[in-house]
């Protein structure tokens, strides 16, 4: 889901208005409603001061999605919405042992996986995962410009 998408159930779930937040945040109204069709996208320091207008969300179920449990269990195909990752890979690096936010339980007497996300954990994986490829891109920037 995009930032866009994410604000608006946020927005829906608080029944709070654009203009609502636009004096939350000291912005105008044009400028959130632009946050919510997805013309705009809010930096992470507006992100902060929008999730603080919305209780229950942090900035980074905002940027990131935030993962639907059905039946209390958030769901393979969610975890790779959010994550990029898709599903064969998750189940398989489950099994393995590799990824941080999850655990596949063999059920007994079957060949059959049971896996079980940690929401919290998908949400931490990919604001690391993205924080680092920032990082790089930075790094790789400052060196392009070194060597020029």
């Amino acid at each position: 889901m995009s930032i866009a998408s994410n604000l608006r159930r946020a927005v829906d779930e608080n029944g709070v208005s654009a203009a609502f937040l636009a004096r939350e945040i000291g912005a105008e109204p044009s400028t959130v409603r632009r946050y919510l069709n997805g013309t705009s996208r809010p930096n992470d320091t507006v992100l902060t001061r929008l999730a603080a207008c919305l209780p229950g969300w942090s900035p980074e179920d905002i940027k990131y999605g935030r993962a639907t449990r059905r039946n209390g269990k958030v769901t393979t195909d969610e975890v790779s919405r959010i994550t990029g990752i898709d599903p064969l890979s998750l189940r398989v690096g489950l099994q393995r042992g590799i990824w941080p936010f999850g655990t596949a339980y063999k059920r007994p007497g079957s060949t059959h996986y049971t896996y079980e996300y940690d929401p919290e954990a998908v949400i931490r994986y990919v604001a690391a995962r993205d924080a680092m490829r920032e990082a790089e891109h930075e790094e790789g920037r400052v060196l392009q410009g070194a060597g020029g």
